[in-house]
């Protein structure tokens, strides 16, 4: 007896089973050990006519009650061509079947011919049930591959290029460094699992201007040391970078020994009881400190950045991120977190774009935007496609299926964008996230302070970090492909 179908999910969202048909022999009576008895099949799981999520990379499973062989191998066929099928190394009841060269908008046939296998009945082989499956695949999601800065560099559309030829099949590794300019954590993955992530992310939280505001006394930061930056490069990994960016809560705050203050401000800053923080708005406007300062900013970050293009390093550019923050009131409280997003989603998009602009006129062309989605219906913070590469979202204590459904909210709202877990914590296994259909680009697990180990990590572990490394759709710094 049928009783279902069984598609082990695979690593592309984009193919769907649209119709299934199971045609079956009839069998005589399983108590006549001398009649003709069809090898019966135990599971096949799946309900008929729902969609079912396939990747190029799947496998179909037909589970039966007894151990099979193989007879006719020829009898067993994908669009009337020899499909490549195995028995189970690990259960001697299950055929597998390769589906890994599945193509984009292709209608299938797939059959197993009555005889093609055999089945010992109570010491006597007999042949197995004749299926047949029909499925069609999605036509291909039209995806915009060239960068949004048109004058990019070649290693930047390189990069770019190979996370559009990944993306749904492959997942890269990602860590960031313990507070600003360090491969720290990367190291910490090597320690635990023998594999460097394919991705290190700095962070210029610590940036400063020397002539005017100086937030963290006693940080000096070498930010423009980018010696193993370099190195990292040349052994073939991927460079991110966010910037938690500290503005003076006020101009009267430029020069404060005692650091930036910002309400809210969270994670950025620290608070001292100001209350007031610098106007995204007023960036934009001759005259004022907030311009001012933010000149200076862009000035120097742009140097910075320009030190990495010189080297033609590309950079995967986070900045502005959780914008939104708790402005829908997701969680206890509401608001933004951070001061680019005081003023609403109108002044975030304004900033965004001027920053992009002022990059772009200092020729700045290395770098692969990446834009933060906080909350469910955040689109109105969205700068446009224009301003934007990847799409991400940063997501903490969840499980595999809820990361699923944030992905799938995202691709659904962004089609033709990637879409990647930009950052996470205490969040489902990678393994468990892509068999649950969560197809990221890339995922980034926080650090934790003074981490000497993954061991008790509170964001992603030892054992988290393993099963992420022993997955095989998880790219590591080792399978990386030069990308210069």
């Amino acid at each position: 007896m049928i009783r279902n179908i069984l598609f082990e999910k695979g690593r592309l969202p984009f193919l769907m089973i649209l119709l299934i048909g199971i045609l079956t022999a009839c069998k005589p009576s399983v108590n006549d050990p001398t009649s003709t008895e069809l090898a019966r099949v135990l599971s096949l799981s799946i309900v008929e006519n729902q969609e079912i999520t396939v990747g190029i990379t799947s496998e179909l499973t037909i589970s039966f009650f007894q151990n099979i062989t193989i007879v006719h191998p020829e009898q067993i066929t994908l669009n009337d061509l020899p499909a490549k099928a195995t028995i189970s190394n690990n259960d001697k009841h299950q055929l597998v079947v390769d589906l890994s060269n599945l193509e984009y908008g292709t209608h299938y046939t797939f059959h197993l011919a009555e005889g093609a296998l055999s089945a010992d009945y109570e010491g006597v082989p007999r042949p197995s049930v004749d299926v047949l499956l029909h499925f069609s695949t999605k036509e291909k999601r039209t995806m915009i591959t060239q960068l949004c800065n048109p004058d990019a560099i070649p290693a930047a559309q390189n990069v770019f290029n190979f996370l559009l030829e990944q993306y749904g099949k492959k997942i890269l590794s990602s860590t960031i460094a313990n507070v600003n300019w360090n491969f720290a954590e990367a190291e910490l993955v090597y320690q635990a699992t023998g594999k460097y992530p394919a991705i290190a992310t700095m962070d210029y939280i610590h940036m400063f201007t020397l002539t005017s505001h100086n937030p963290f006394k006693g940080w000096t930061v070498p930010y423009n040391d980018t010696r193993d930056v370099e190195r990292w490069w040349a052994n073939n990994g991927l460079i991110a970078a966010g910037w938690h960016w500290n503005m003076p809560a006020n101009e009267d705050a430029i020069n404060d020994t005692n650091g930036y203050t910002c309400t809210p401000g969270s994670g950025t800053v620290s608070s001292n009881g100001t209350t007031t923080c610098a106007k995204p708005s007023n960036i934009m406007k001759e005259g004022t400190w907030e311009k001012r300062i933010a000149d200076e900013d862009l000035a120097k970050m742009a140097e910075l950045l320009l030190l990495l293009q010189d080297k033609g390093i590309p950079v995967i550019w986070r900045p502005f991120h959780e914008a939104s923050g708790n402005t829908y009131g997701q969680w206890a409280g509401g608001g933004a977190w951070f001061w680019w997003g005081i003023e609403g989603a109108e002044a975030y998009k304004a900033l965004w774009r001027y920053t992009f602009d002022y990059f772009h006129q200092a020729g700045v062309n290395n770098l692969i935007w990446v834009w933060t989605s906080q909350n469910n219906g955040d689109n109105d913070w969205y700068p446009g496609d224009e301003y934007v590469d990847i799409i991400g979202q940063d997501i903490y204590n969840k499980s595999a299926s809820s990361n699923a459904e944030d992905f799938t909210r995202l691709q659904a709202t962004y089609p033709h964008k990637l879409v990647t877990l930009s950052e996470c914590g205490n969040v489902g296994k990678i393994s468990e996230q892509w068999a649950a259909g969560a197809y990221w680009s890339y995922f980034m697990p926080w650090y934790q302070y003074d981490a000497k180990t993954l061991d008790g990590h509170q964001h992603a572990n030892t054992a988290w970090w393993q099963d992420a490394m022993q997955c095989p759709v998880v790219i590591s710094r080792d399978q990386m492909p030069s990308l210069k």
